[in-house]
């Protein structure tokens, strides 16, 4: 009897230690992955396994949506009484601007600081090139577009100590006319429009005679930005409607429009910061696109006349706008 209630016990453990809490130890030892060698050590990053200097591995750019809505306040006055007639605005390194009129003759420099707009220098053009048709800058080279009688062109200008320099040189010569529209791309390239032949070419400054079209189609472009993503976008009112903003990619066919406005608001530039495009219009209106595809915003509407340029300050948290006399530091968001 002794030995059948022993037996009996001894079965009883053996089931009871079987039970729920061990399946569940079990379960959780099956659910751990197997222990697995460390991977080989193939450098800091940046450098390959033997530690020598490597590639970087290429990173995505952040994905970035603006808000469907924005504000905008103007934050102080930079300069005002400016010379007569100043339709472009381009950066240069110290954070200064070059500010030109649209029929030639002096460039001037705008130190923001101090608010001081002074000469540096004359823009050098032949007897039919009567009209200035955009500004660019990178580092310190200065690219100047001009509008003659029978084509267009762009000449390269030096801006060192002050003082606005001609090069010899051209980045590209016997353009059509209304061509010249300008903006340095993320690549170093120089992207310009060709007025009525409807296209976009990539000029390499090192190379002028390596430019490409890399889009076509267009009729009248009015500005060229970059979105945060690395997408070139532009503006083109030439269907006689409304304004289109297009996305640009390079090589492709032109895509439907992303948004419109109403053709009467005459667009004169376009740029981004925060994650939306900004263009200013001859009819007083500074107008939002939160990207990539919100409803179009309209600020400043005829507050201060006509507005002629627009570009983000040296630290990318504002605009710089260029009015009829003035330069306005806005806060946007």
């Amino acid at each position: 009897m002794a030995a059948a209630l022993a037996l009996a016990l001894a079965a009883l453990t053996t089931a009871c230690a079987g039970g729920p809490a061990q399946n569940r130890a079990e379960q959780v030892a099956r659910a751990q992955p197997a222990p697995q060698e460390p991977p080989p050590d193939d450098g800091a990053p940046g450098e390959g396994p033997d530690g020598e200097p490597g590639e970087e591995q290429p990173q995505d750019p952040p994905v970035v949506i603006a808000p469907p809505h924005g504000s905008v306040a103007i934050a102080e006055t930079i300069a005002e009484d400016l010379p007569e007639g100043l339709r472009h605005a381009a950066p240069l390194p110290d954070g200064s601007l070059l500010l030109t009129p649209d029929t030639g003759g002096a460039v001037y420099h705008l130190n923001p600081v101090s608010g001081t707009v002074t000469q540096a220098g004359e823009i050098e053009t032949t007897a039919d090139e009567t009209t200035i048709v955009d500004i660019a800058t990178w580092e310190e080279s200065v690219y100047i577009a001009y509008e003659g009688a029978e084509n267009n062109r762009i000449s390269r200008y030096t801006y060192e100590a002050g003082t606005l320099r001609p090069s010899g040189s051209a980045a590209a010569r016997d353009l059509p006319r209304g061509a010249g529209l300008m903006a340095f791309g993320p690549d170093g390239m120089l992207y310009t429009s060709t007025g009525p032949a409807g296209e976009i070419l990539r000029i390499d400054p090192a190379r002028p005679a390596a430019t490409a079209a890399i889009s076509t189609g267009h009729t009248d472009l009015r500005g060229l930005a970059w979105d945060l993503m690395g997408q070139l976008w532009t503006i083109d009112p030439g269907n006689g409607t409304t304004t289109d903003v297009l996305p640009i990619t390079p090589e492709n066919p032109l895509p439907p429009a992303d948004t419109t406005v109403p053709a009467t608001e005459n667009p004169t530039d376009l740029t981004q910061i925060a994650g939306s495009l900004w263009m200013t219009t001859e009819s007083g209106t500074l107008w939002r696109y939160p990207l990539p595809n919100a409803t179009p915003e309209p600020f400043l509407t005829n507050d201060l006349g006509p507005l002629h340029a627009v570009l983000p300050t040296p630290d990318g948290e504002d605009l710089y706008l260029l009015t009829e006399t003035s330069v306005l530091r806005l806060t946007v968001t």
